[in-house]
């Protein structure tokens, strides 16, 4: 096994909405280093059915209720230097150039940090995605869980990363389905370590004569989940399945719940390394990837 690397707009807002404008700035606003994503993630896609997630991530947690006296302080400087402490969090921004991780300070002053052991992601009183290293166990009253119709897509932005769950809400999916042509499904990409969409060319692939398909691939724009560090693995394909660029990778994926990928499936042959398909399994990845993932091959 091998790691191998590999390689206008409008104004920024946070609910999955955008307006014309400038191009926005080449900053990615990446709180988290080179990754692109906090260090706890899980980095495994969840299943993608479209359904709201029941994740505690997506939900409020305890709250102050207005009970502490450290809540009055709006800032974290005026916080610390009233002997609270700042409960901060790194806020997702949605643009016509994808999803990024935004500037600025979010979060919140309390007379104890603490909580769970988990990522989580909240909205702000002013419907912000806010997403914290932790649960805190005392989340204030006016911040609370995200609406699917509200900021779906900035949740669709974050569902891999931290394993939110059932593509939050469909939103993103959604998104990349409505690009019709190349260039601007891979204008919707962001920065490393959210989601955004890649235009990919797949072909149906059925195990009958011939075993792969002759047919043109169709082209179509898909979410995809854009890989930190740029890379991928050489996954032992056969031997005669030899990858010729190493920076690309197959993936396969169910035509159906009904129809086994033994017999029938969908394939992604060319992916650049640098992204992973929401959706999708990468072919040779145990040893119950389905034999049709040699038509990647020419097999």
């Amino acid at each position: 096994m091998f790691l191998a690397l590999s390689p206008a707009c409008g104004d920024k807002h946070s609910l999955g909405e955008w307006t014309g404008g400038d191009d926005p700035s080449g900053s990615t606003g990446d709180p988290s280093g080179s990754t692109g994503k906090p260090s706890d993630s899980t980095g495994e896609p969840p299943d993608s059915t479209g359904e709201p997630s029941d994740s505690e991530t997506a939900t409020a947690g305890p709250t102050t209720e207005g009970d502490d006296p450290c809540s009055q302080h709006a800032d974290k400087a005026s916080c610390v230097a009233a002997g609270c402490e700042f409960v901060g969090g790194d806020p997702i921004e949605v643009d016509a150039n994808g999803c990024h991780w935004g500037e600025g300070e979010f979060g919140f002053c309390v007379s104890e940090s603490g909580g769970g052991d988990a990522l989580s992601l909240y909205c702000d009183p002013d419907g912000v995605p806010v997403v914290f290293p932790f649960v805190p166990f005392n989340l204030p009253a006016d911040w609370g869980a995200c609406d699917c119709e509200l900021q779906g897509l900035a949740l669709g932005c974050y569902d891999f990363a931290v394993n939110v769950g059932q593509a939050a809400c469909g939103s993103l999916a959604a998104h990349c389905g409505a690009l019709t042509d190349e260039a601007s499904c891979d204008q919707f990409q962001g920065s490393p370590g959210l989601n955004g969409c890649l235009w990919v060319e797949s072909t149906h692939e059925v195990a009958a004569e011939p075993v792969c398909n002759a047919e043109p691939p169709v082209g179509r724009c898909i979410p995809v989940y854009l890989r930190g560090d740029h890379g991928c693995f050489d996954l032992n394909p056969p031997p005669s399945c030899d990858p010729v660029d190493a920076a690309k990778s197959p993936y396969w994926g169910r035509v159906s719940d009904d129809v086994p990928p033994s017999e029938e499936l969908e394939l992604l042959d060319d992916v650049p390394c640098e992204f992973e398909p929401i959706g999708y399994q990468q072919c040779w990845i145990d040893e119950d990837s389905p034999a049709l993932c040699g038509c990647a091959c020419g097999l």
